[in-house]
């Protein structure tokens, strides 16, 4: 087997099988497998991906534990292949795909890691600043220029990065924390364990040729959808970029209520501008800075809970 793809799946069949019709055109002399995990048990899943097990190296997993993350580590013992594409459902290849990441890794056998772009499927409104990273984060794009070149391993985004399976041979894994109601929809959870590989030594490499598309739902293109994507986004980085100690009020870090003060006036000037663009980026900037403070109030009530339980 030359490439594993793995991807988890929750409810979106009409994505899904979307994503699937994309991955039937993909053209390669390479063996590959398609490696997915339904977390929601949903027949209709199963349904959508009984369409096209006659069409696809389909290897279809089920499972109840909650996370994308324990649907990926869930995944990677069932690789065939000692180089793994980790992706999303939401994701279509391109038609040249494997090959691309096959034949980079095994000509660059120092690179664990590489890495895409991550494209939008449709064009965006132009109220939608595509430039801004509060944008990018949201919608999942990323784009890095038209050269090869090593990077960091976590400037890449989960939908479209290999890691060779040496590394999980190793038990390294996704991290599995606990989950609260807020980093239950957390993004970047991919995040942490790129720093991890990072900080271990491992060299990335990103790769300007291996692009996908991400679909856009009509949805994700509305001003409140954007709102609380920002908010996860703000919850994500907590979670993967713990603090040490530092001046706080009621457990949290003090400069935090001055930045959210600092983004409300903001939001206040923005909105005698009469831009949408411009509202919508500072109603982004309160809502991730709300989403920093809600998730280290949630970490400090975890921690509080394990002391008092351990006493």
């Amino acid at each position: 087997m030359d490439l594993s793809i793995i991807f988890a799946t929750y409810h979106s069949e009409e994505i899904l099988q979307k994503s699937l019709e994309c991955y039937c055109l993909i053209e390669s002399n390479y063996q590959w497998e398609l490696i997915i995990v339904d977390n929601a048990y949903r027949e209709e899943t199963r349904k959508v991906i009984d369409l096209f097990k006659d069409k696809l190296p389909i290897h279809f997993i089920e499972k109840s534990e909650s996370g994308k993350n324990n649907a990926l580590n869930k995944a990677i013992p069932h690789a065939k292949s000692d180089l793994i594409w980790f992706t999303d459902n939401d994701i279509l290849p391109n038609k040249n795909l494997v090959d691309q990441y096959v034949n980079h890794a095994r000509s660059k056998l120092d690179i664990n890691i590489f890495g895409g772009k991550i494209l939008p499927d449709r064009v965006l409104p132009k109220w939608i600043e595509v430039s801004s990273p509060s944008i990018k984060t949201a919608l999942g794009i990323l784009d890095l220029g038209d050269e090869n070149r090593v990077i960091d391993a976590d400037a890449l985004w989960g939908g479209n990065m290999l890691i060779r399976k040496g590394i999980f041979d190793q038990g390294v894994r996704f991290a599995s924390k606990e989950i609260t109601v807020v980093n239950n929809h957390i993004t970047g959870s991919e995040t942490e364990l790129l720093i991890r590989l990072k900080n271990a030594g491992n060299t990335t490499m990103y790769l300007k040729d291996s692009e996908v598309r991400h679909q856009i739902r009509d949805e994700q293109l509305t001003l409140g959808w954007l709102i609380k994507r920002a908010y996860n986004a703000g919850g994500g980085y907590v979670y993967n970029n713990p603090v040490g100690q530092m001046p706080n009020f009621f457990g949290m870090p003090r400069y935090l209520f001055k930045v959210l003060l600092t983004d409300i006036l903001k939001v206040l000037v923005k909105a005698f501008s009469f831009k949408k663009s411009e509202i919508c980026l500072s109603l982004m900037k309160v809502s991730n800075t709300y989403g920093k403070l809600v998730q280290f109030s949630r970490d400090r009530n975890m921690v509080n809970s394990s002391s008092t339980n351990a006493s």
